[in-house]
């Protein structure tokens, strides 16, 4: 026979079970707002029945014993995480890529008076000034501070490019020292949840804070996660974290590559090369995209100082009449060596014999100071083609941009690749939202859900207090006052 006190402990089964449900609840609304949060429920399940023997037809009776707590479990979908960490990947490669157009862009900005192509028509406008007759002292100064204006703009844009591959070296420097410190927490966190998980609890508050790590790590790099009685992470065919074990990822200094790092496994030194994620894209940015920017841009200054050079070195100036003897002199010279050779973006400089201005060759003839024609072929210099796509050409054959055209293509390059970046970014910035709403409406907290909950626990509460109430009362009863008649 079932005993007196058995319907007592049912009822306090239920005030256990729903001030669990009301301690989860509780616990869910105070972390709304906590990133990487997954949102958690109770799962009950009726306790073990009692048999209670035959009823009068002969069917057998059962008595349960009440509501017993089977776990608190969290509600994620596996596959839109799969999904997402995929997805971020190429969002986080996409957006890195977009910045660096972005300040590359401000490097060949050209809205400004101050812009190249603004410096380079003033240069080409001043020879013009010099080749008319009423060209002189004036129209010399104004070539100089031209030619010096030139000189100094495109020094400086490449000190900006170089700066801009520092800045990006910092990044990855950076970016990597976050990668080991993630690969040290999740094999940290990997530990700690075997050894809670391993008396029977779900560590849902640990495994939030690893899903939550793994999904910032998956933006940064191209990984892989195999999930089994731990979270083991793959980097590149190798494995970045197993278990309660990670591996870390060393920046070495690369002399072939003016000492910007490189990547490699720490401890045995093997290269290692990103295959997606924001850390490839800033290794992209400052060894290939910034550096076909930079020899585009030498190109034009090589061009610009030999076809310049290659006329005025044929002229005379206006001291170069008797008694003087007649001289000839470069334009632009090395700034290492003080010749015309090997001149480029980074050696440029104008020629200190021509401070004098009368030593600016304008004159085809010496001894004529009505003679403007090398001004005059100079300034019509910026009609003729010199380049290819990509570079200066000796061979006519090749030619079929002008100094305008060659440099406005290489702004329109750094254009169209901003837009590209730019569409990529916004298309897969889509897709991430769209994954990441599917997911926080599995995964997220709902207040109106929570709120529902509440109200729905604590009335459960209440009747499950009740029932005790009444069970107490009964056996108050019993114990109490059965068999006082006839005392």
């Amino acid at each position: 026979m079932s005993s007196s006190f058995r319907g007592l402990g049912i009822g306090i089964s239920a005030i256990f079970a729903n001030q669990r449900a009301l301690d989860v609840t509780g616990h869910n609304i105070s972390n709304v707002n906590t990133p990487g949060y997954t949102r958690q429920m109770i799962s009950n399940s009726s306790s073990m029945y009692q048999k209670l023997g035959q009823s009068g037809n002969g069917k057998p009776m059962q008595l349960g014993y009440g509501v017993d707590v089977q776990e608190i479990r969290q509600y994620r979908d596996e596959f839109l995480d799969k999904k997402f960490k995929k997805e971020s990947t190429e969002l986080g490669y996409w957006e890195s890529r977009l910045l660096s157009i972005e300040e590359l862009e401000t490097v060949f900005s050209d809205n400004s008076e101050d812009g190249l192509q603004a410096v380079m028509n003033n240069f080409w406008n001043s020879w013009e000034q010099l080749s008319k007759p009423t060209g002189g002292l004036v129209a010399r100064s104004m070539v100089k501070e031209n030619a010096i204006a030139f000189i100094e703009t495109v020094k400086n844009m490449d000190s900006l490019m170089v700066n801009f591959r520092r800045s990006k070296d910092r990044e990855i420097i950076e970016n990597i020292g976050r990668i080991n410190d993630i690969a040290k927490k999740v094999a940290g966190l990997n530990l700690e949840i075997s050894k809670i998980e391993s008396h029977g609890v779900t560590a849902n508050d640990l495994r939030d804070e690893r899903n939550h790590l793994i999904d910032e790590l998956s933006k940064k790099a191209k990984i892989q996660v195999l999930e089994g009685s731990t979270i083991n992470i793959a980097l590149e065919g190798r494995l970045l974290v197993e278990g309660s074990r990670y591996e870390q990822i060393s920046t070495i200094p690369d002399t072939d590559n003016g000492g910007f790092v490189q990547l490699a496994w720490k401890g045995s030194n093997e290269e290692l090369e990103l295959s997606g994620g924001s850390i490839k894209s800033l290794v992209e940015s400052r060894d290939i995209v910034v550096k076909n920017y930079r020899e585009k841009l030498n190109e034009f200054v090589k061009g610009i100082a030999s076809e310049v050079n290659a006329i005025h070195i044929t002229g005379y100036g206006v001291g170069d009449t008797p008694p003087a003897l007649p001289t000839h002199r470069y334009f632009f010279v090395n700034a290492l060596t003080g010749d015309e050779s090997d001149i480029d973006l980074s050696t440029i400089a104008f020629n200190p014999d021509l401070n004098d201005f009368d030593n600016i060759a304008s004159a085809e003839e010496a001894f004529n100071n009505e003679d403007n024609r090398v001004a005059l072929k100079i300034s019509e210099l910026r009609l003729n083609d010199y380049f290819s796509d990509d570079n200066y050409e000796t061979d006519l054959t090749e030619r079929k941009f002008n100094f305008d055209e060659f440099y406005r293509n290489l702004i329109s390059d750094l254009g169209n690749k901003g837009q590209e970046a730019s569409i990529s970014v916004d298309a897969q910035k889509l897709l991430v939202d769209q994954i990441e709403y599917r997911r926080q409406s599995v995964s997220a907290v709902s207040m109106d859900e929570e709120m529902s909950n509440l109200i729905k626990y604590e009335h459960s509460y209440n009747a499950a207090a009740r029932i005790v109430n009444v069970m107490d009362e009964m056996l108050e009863i019993i114990v109490n006052k059965i068999g006082l008649v006839g005392r």
